[in-house]
């Protein structure tokens, strides 16, 4: 049987720790390939498997960027720095993958701590399993709509978990396990990403926007998925506003606050002869008076 193309996507700041995981899935007999969008080109040639698109948008926004741009049968998505602690990770999702005989399976890695890590809420297994790194087929991520426009930097995984349930498809944890401790040759120490942290709390609001009703998540979205357009996807950051470079405590801390970011959502805007002044484009004007100065 002829086994099909993997796509390995990511938004990706980090290129220091970019080889760590292309050799951490090569001892494979399957096809496969990366494709990393984001704004800091490695100063060293890349394999000719491995893709990279330069973009200075919002992580969420790169890796759908990353998504339209793949050529595999099956599509899993990783952290730039991410590192599996299991060998062979890619035969062994793929097998967990076959084995489901089910062309709306994900099939997850799993961190190595118990299941409930796994979860909506961590260490809770009455909420919905969710995944890490998932693998499924490219159509099935192109009949869920993608990524969800809304989203910053984080926690738009879990919003595509969440609709894979919504939809009637089935996450499926592999024995497959992330390896969280490494540091060498294969995973330099991390500098992460000042946006990723500052943007925490903003998308975990929208993502219990999305899915929680009276604290409890639930299988149908309070909104409908928000696509990507195609104008300027390579060049400018969709609503909302969100870049890699940090700008300054002042904006980020506006555009990390829940009430703004409620305000913000439903897209309030003052009236009155300000009528085109939205409070969605607040940290857009304080960032632009910030840099005059």
């Amino acid at each position: 049987m002829v086994k099909p193309k993997i796509s390995i996507i990511s938004p990706a700041s980090r290129p220091e720790n970019w080889l760590g995981i292309y050799k951490n899935v090569s001892d494979t007999d399957i096809d496969f390939e990366f494709v990393y969008v984001g704004p800091n080109a490695p100063d060293y040639e890349l394999p000719d498997n491995f893709k990279f698109i330069k973009s200075n948008v919002k992580p969420a926004q790169c890796a759908e960027i990353a998504a339209r741009n793949v050529t595999g049968d099956l599509i899993m998505w990783v952290a730039d720095d991410s590192l599996f602690k299991t060998s062979r990770p890619l035969d062994k999702l793929y097998e967990t993958y076959i084995n489901c005989h089910n062309d709306r399976a994900v099939v997850s890695a799993r961190y190595d701590h118990p299941e409930g890590w796994n979860r909506y809420v961590y260490g809770d297994l009455d909420t919905p399993l969710l995944t890490l790194h998932g693998l499924m087929s490219t159509k099935y991520w192109n009949e869920l709509g993608g990524v969800d426009s809304r989203f910053i930097a984080v926690f738009w995984t879990e919003d595509i978990s969440m609709r894979v349930h919504a939809s009637g498809g089935e996450i499926v944890l592999s024995e497959v396990y992330m390896d969280e401790e490494v540091e060498g040759p294969l995973k330099p120490r991390s500098r992460g990403s000042q946006l990723m942290k500052d943007h925490l709390d903003t998308d975990k609001v929208l993502l219990d926007q999305l899915w929680v009703r009276d604290g409890i998540p639930q299988f149908e979205r309070s909104m409908e998925l928000q696509r990507f357009k195609d104008t300027d996807i390579m060049t400018r950051s969709q609503e909302p506003q969100g870049r890699w470079r940090y700008q300054s405590n002042l904006v980020n801390k506006l555009m990390t606050g829940s009430t703004f970011y409620t305000l913000r959502n439903a897209r309030a805007s003052i009236y009155g002869r300000f009528h085109r002044f939205k409070i969605s484009r607040i940290p857009n004007y304080l960032a632009r008076l910030i840099s005059r100065n």
